[in-house]
């Protein structure tokens, strides 16, 4: 497979859980930090892509010919720098061009380097600022985690794999211990890169920015989007499996009606709380309190009626469905205070939850 393509995988597969993550995540950075950090996220999103990384490299490829690897399947290492012997075996070190050029030192290297950031993430999780405990927490998370892959590989993915199909290596095992102990030394600049650690008032007020309108309208869309998706793919599945005609006009229906779950689903929100899914994700609520009529009409005029119209299958929705969303984009721009396009229709504001409510 090559050392490229586990960390391509590992990053695709990061960007579709960090945007399946990403409202959820939201929500939370907004109750435990008061607003959305852009550093914090970025870190986040890194240790996701990261942990993905030591399934892919360590784990993949899966073997195609079951039979043959167990036939030719080798007997666990278990002898402490038998790599020494490997290393020497290829041509020794003579040196630091051949620690790479000599495949049994590179092979050691990449494996001590593949866990530094385990243990610069987990002394940042737990002891960024105490330097002995902070090396027993590398310590403790490289030995652990390692063998814990060390173990999947031995049994063959807990036996899903009839034996093993790569080798348990107790070098392997004090290469990646090594390297999570080296990564300890390196925390300051994942706190670097998060941003400052000092706690915030979460419950205070912020302002309300373009940006946070936004971040609540993608809120809004990625939900509505991911329950529409699930529920259109499960329907088509539950279709195949049992083997019903996929041109059975019935089968359209179903993933229509699928659909209109998620839009109606926010009127729903809406209804019971005044606002969209997204504005408490950020934190934003209509001010003053709308009564029962104009929360149907600002759902109908938000993102709720954008995805009604998507989903409904009549002459011009999908044209209508485009104008209201550019007109909503443009409207959190020229309109006062970023309200928006629904706000404004209905004559309201909009401000943090966190400031005494006005009720109208």
């Amino acid at each position: 497979m090559g050392t490229v393509l586990p960390g391509v995988i590992a990053f695709v597969v990061g960007v579709v859980l960090a945007v399946g993550a990403l409202v959820p995540w939201t929500a939370w950075e907004y109750r435990r930090h008061g607003q959305l950090g852009f550093r914090r996220s970025l870190v986040a999103f890194g240790t996701l892509v990261y942990a993905l990384a030591l399934v892919t490299y360590t784990l993949l490829p899966l073997p195609d010919d079951v039979a043959t690897m167990c036939r030719n399947a080798a007997s666990p290492q278990l002898t402490p720098f038998a790599f020494l012997g490997d290393v020497a075996k290829e041509g020794g070190i003579s040196g630091p061009r051949s620690l790479l050029s000599n495949p049994a030192s590179a092979q050691v290297l990449f494996n001590v380097l593949l866990f530094v950031p385990l243990g610069a993430l987990a002394r940042h999780a737990v002891a960024r600022r105490r330097v002995f405990a902070g090396l027993l927490v590398g310590l403790g998370a490289g030995f652990v985690v390692s063998l814990l892959i060390e173990t999947t590989q031995l049994t063959g993915d807990w036996f899903l794999y009839p034996c093993s199909y790569r080798l348990f290596d107790v070098d392997d095992l004090l290469a990646n211990t090594t390297g999570a102990v080296v990564g300890t030394l390196l925390a300051p600049l994942v706190g670097l890169l998060a941003g400052s650690g000092r706690p915030t008032d979460a419950d205070a007020p912020r302002p309300v920015t373009a940006a946070r309108r936004f971040s609540g309208m993608l809120a809004d869309v990625l939900a509505i989007w991911l329950l529409s998706g699930t529920l259109s793919v499960g329907t088509a599945l539950v279709w195949a499996i049992a083997g019903r005609d996929d041109q059975d006009p019935v089968l359209g229906t179903l993933i229509t009606a699928g659909a209109l779950v998620a839009p109606f689903a926010q009127l729903v929100v809406v209804l019971a709380t005044g606002r969209t899914l997204g504005e408490h994700v950020v934190r934003l609520r209509p001010a003053p309190t709308p009564g029962t009529g104009r929360r149907v009409v600002r759902w109908a005029l938000g993102s709720g009626g954008w995805a009604a119209l998507l989903a409904l299958d009549v002459p011009f929705s999908a044209f209508l469905a485009f104008v209201l969303a550019v007109t909503s984009v443009i409207a959190v721009w020229a309109t006062r205070g970023r309200r928006g396009f629904a706000l404004a229709v209905i004559r309201a504001e909009v401000e943090d939850d966190r400031v005494p409510a006005r009720v109208g």
